[in-house]
């Protein structure tokens, strides 16, 4: 399972339609796929649908930034879960509030903070770790709380084409040469 997917959605981020990355899920196997678009659900329902067509068990959820800074995401457990999830987009949104560094009590969403935010983390609460990031795990006091990771490999692109599209839409984001791009 993929908790972390982007189509093109997430706009200068994401290069996938949302059909093309149920397909591919679907080609490699994968059975449950979290669809976790930036700061917007636009795409959940073509999401829905593109799983249902290629037997996939869809998740809804919401990757949060906050100037291009990945704050946490949230994955509904249910649909209450993903009402919780747009109401607190929509209401920071609508009120032109900056989204906070720590999700609220989601009550039916579960939260993926990245793996260097080191926090007392609530029940729902986990840390994404990415595998460029493994090594730096036993050195880490979450060595010992591993039932508290889960793997974070977020889905953006297919293929090296993929990539250099994904690479010139940061870019546009930035409003910066493609050269200046930093891998992070």
């Amino acid at each position: 399972m993929y908790l972390n997917c982007h189509s093109y959605f997430s706009m200068r981020y994401g290069t996938l339609s949302v059909e093309q990355l149920v397909a591919e899920a679907k080609a490699k196997g994968v059975r449950t796929l979290v669809l976790t678009d930036i700061n917007n659900t636009s795409a959940s329902f073509d999401f829905l649908m593109a799983c249902e067509k290629y037997g996939v068990k869809p998740l809804l959820g919401i990757e949060f930034r906050e100037n291009g800074k990945l704050l946490y995401i949230g994955i509904a457990r249910n649909n209450e879960g993903f009402r919780e999830l747009n109401a607190f987009l929509t209401w920071h949104s609508i009120n032109k509030e900056p989204l906070p560094s720590a999700a609220p009590l989601f009550r039916h969403a579960y939260v993926i903070y990245p793996f260097h935010q080191q926090r007392k983390l609530q029940t729902n609460e986990f840390w994404g770790i990415r595998p460029a990031e493994l090594h730096r795990l036993y050195r880490s006091v979450l060595y010992r709380q591993q039932e508290k990771l889960v793997i974070l490999q977020p889905v953006t692109f297919k293929d090296k084409a993929g990539y250099q599209v994904h690479l010139l839409l940061r870019a546009v984001d930035k409003n910066t040469l493609l050269s200046k791009i930093t891998p992070d």
